[in-house]
Order: structure tokens, then C-alpha cells, then sequence
């Protein structure tokens, strides 16, 4: 159960360590930001982790709104990769990156629009 847990969760590690990487910079990082002056619609989450960790909630949902959502996602997620069979795994990654896909598009848009404090600060 553990082996398979491992694979299944294999290609998070080179993300997670570039991220980690990334955000010990003292300097904006977003390849989005700094070629279109854009947030992207993942812009603040890193911070937001960053403030998740430091137990700052209210850092952590004005950096994005998503930050503590998503951290749960993450959590579902080891968890899944544990318990789950190889159909039920398939069938939970499909639903949980799609609707986190929808769910970072749409926040997006709405900041855009001011709401949820405008775009990232």
C-alpha cells in the first residue's frame, strides 16, 4: 500500500522542490507576472503556503483566497493515494484537478473584478 502510495505521488516531488526552492527568493519568481505585469492564477498561493505554515490564516486567504481549500486538497490527496484502488485513484485525480483547476480560474477572474481583495497584493 505504502509502494503504491509512493509512485502515485512520485511526480509531486520535483514540483514541490522547485517550488520550495523558488520561494526562499527574495524577488517575484512568476514567469506569468514578470512577462505580461499579470498575476497569474496561481499568484499568491506560495506566499499563501508560506502563511499556512506560520498557522496565519488571514495571511494565508489574502495572499489567495484557494490557500486553505487547496491545502485540504493536498491532504486528500496523500490520503487517497493511500487508501484508494488504481481505478478509484484515476477517477479521484481526474475530479480533484479539474474542479481545483475551475475553482483557481474562476477565483482569477473575480479578483480581477475586485472581489476576494482585487488582485494578488
Amino acid at each position: 500500500m505504502l509502494e503504491s502510495a509512493t509512485k502515485r505521488l512520485r511526480f509531486a516531488l520535483p514540483a514541490l522542490s522547485i517550488a520550495s526552492l523558488l520561494a526562499l527568493l527574495p524577488f517575484p519568481t512568476c514567469i506569468f507576472r514578470l512577462g505580461l505585469g499579470l498575476p497569474c492564477p496561481a499568484c499568491g498561493l506560495t506566499r499563501a503556503a508560506l502563511a499556512l505554515l506560520r498557522l496565519d490564516l488571514a495571511a494565508a486567504t489574502r495572499f489567495h483566497p484557494l490557500a486553505l481549500p487547496l491545502a485540504l486538497v493536498v491532504v486528500a490527496t496523500v490520503l487517497a493515494a493511500l487508501r484508494l484502488d488504481d481505478e478509484g485513484w484515476k477517477r479521484f485525480g481526474r475530479d480533484v484537478s479539474g474542479g481545483s483547476a475551475v475553482a483557481i480560474m474562476v477565483v482569477w477572474a473575480c479578483r480581477f473584478l475586485g472581489l476576494f481583495g482585487g488582485p494578488v497584493p
